[in-house]
């Protein structure tokens, strides 16, 4: 039986995951593989915050990187250090080493993913990254294998935790956003920075990845419109509630007459839909497809746990490549280009929501499909508008001052109807 060596970079919540799980899994390894794994080094940033770490018997423990980059008896480099430069140079490094490499960095792979898959396949190493989108849910590998031979017209994912907390907190608990975005950090469900949570940046890096795998569609952050939720009111919230649907943090990547649309922002999600129930910090990935039609992937979207049970199937997988002298093949292998647009520019339905009542004769001058008041808003849902139908009668709303906000209701959107749509390529 050959033994595969490997080296972790950082041991955080997910580098730490990763050792229990295979300290725990050793023996199913040995029963069900034709090798076993030895992790030889871990690199830290900080060596004296690591001394009782629960390491295997002869395991290095290093604030040196290179000790595992350059280490010629590595064959996998595992890296869990959660930074964008850093591991950029490191995983170049290795890859340059003639090292497979296993990474759950989203924002890296995001940004720098097609530059670094492309140098993996020129040296003939793997690079798989399961654990960078929706964490313990497999579904890269859905993708990519179970669904390689469907059509796939629209995926469509709740992938931030944090934000899928607050805005259940806000909808159960009637908290407003600051209120529910506190008592995430208190509960450690949100950063003490949480931009790029509550942002919708995260949400729309691993859509980037996503898009991929879904459609072989390369992606930039600067062609996915991107809407955070602190804007979102009780308000909306309750009328949303009323009008039987659910306000929910989406990323939507959809493909319709060889055109290619996406979205990263709150929208207003049909209750009868699946996606609508996934609270708290839950992950669900919904995938549209020919011949399937709609299946859900549901499950933990963090923690060390599921995100190590990610990245050791990886290793799995990267061992029996070694093993097979097999190394080198992609993890994804689909390819198009499509022309690129907003999917906030096409004809679709809203809910709108007016933070004070609204003199009847303004609401006499629009069609409404739905409509109702509470104690101190006037809400209702539009029939599909285009953009200039939108902004006409957000502008009738807004005279006076009133405040006025709107949020599209998911799956209404009609591209086939477009009149005109700014491309973004």
């Amino acid at each position: 039986m050959q033994t595969i060596t490997i080296g972790l970079l950082g041991l955080g919540t997910v580098g730490q995951g990763v050792v229990d799980l295979l300290q725990k899994q050793a023996a199913k390894i040995l029963r069900t593989q034709d090798f076993a794994f030895k992790l030889k080094t871990v690199a830290v940033h900080n060596l004296s915050r690591h001394q009782n770490a629960d390491l295997p018997a002869g395991t290095i423990l290093t604030d040196r990187v290179m000790d595992v980059v350059d280490d010629p008896e590595i064959q996998i480099v595992i890296e869990a250090m959660g930074t964008i430069e850093a591991a950029r140079v490191a995983i170049c490094q290795a890859i340059l080493n003639g090292k497979s490499i296993i990474s759950a960095n989203k924002d890296l792979l995001a940004t720098d993913g097609d530059a670094l898959l492309t140098l993996a396949k020129t040296v003939g190493v793997d690079f798989f990254y399961e654990a960078s989108v929706a964490g313990g849910i497999p579904i890269l590998r859905v993708l990519s294998s179970s669904l390689e031979t469907d059509e796939i017209t629209q995926v469509t994912g709740i992938i931030n935790g944090t934000v899928n907390h607050v805005l259940t907190a806000m909808d159960r608990d009637g908290q407003d956003y600051a209120a529910a975005l506190a008592n995430a950090q208190e509960l450690g469900y949100a950063e003490a920075d949480p931009t790029n949570d509550v942002q919708g940046i995260d949400a729309a890096y691993k859509l980037i990845i996503l898009s991929r795998f879904a459609f072989g569609q390369s992606l930039t952050m600067d062609k996915v419109p991107i809407q955070g939720i602190s804007a979102v009111t009780p308000a909306q919230l309750a009328s949303a509630d009323r009008l039987g649907l659910k306000i929910k943090l989406l990323a939507v990547a959809k493909k319709e007459n060889q055109q290619f649309y996406s979205f990263v922002g709150p929208a207003a999600l049909p209750a009868t839909e699946p996606l609508a129930h996934v609270n708290g910090v839950q992950n669900a990935i919904a995938v549209q497809s020919k011949a399937l039609g709609e299946t859900t992937y549901t499950g933990p979207g963090a923690g060390a746990g599921p995100t190590a049970n990610s990245i050791i199937s990886d290793l799995l997988a990267t061992g029996d490549d070694i093993v097979k002298g097999n190394c080198g093949r992609e993890f994804n292998r689909n390819r198009q280009s499509l022309p690129v647009r907003e999917l906030t520019s096409v004809p679709q339905q809203y809910l709108i929501t007016v933070a004070a009542p609204v003199e009847r004769a303004v609401l006499a001058a629009f069609e409404w499909r739905r409509e109702l008041a509470g104690p101190d808003y006037w809400s209702a849902l539009t029939p599909v508008l285009t953009p200039a139908e939108l902004a006409a009668r957000l502008a009738a709303l807004r005279q006076d001052g009133r405040r006025v906000s709107c949020l599209p209701v998911a799956n209404s959107w009609h591209p086939a109807k477009e009149k005109s749509l700014r491309v973004l390529i």
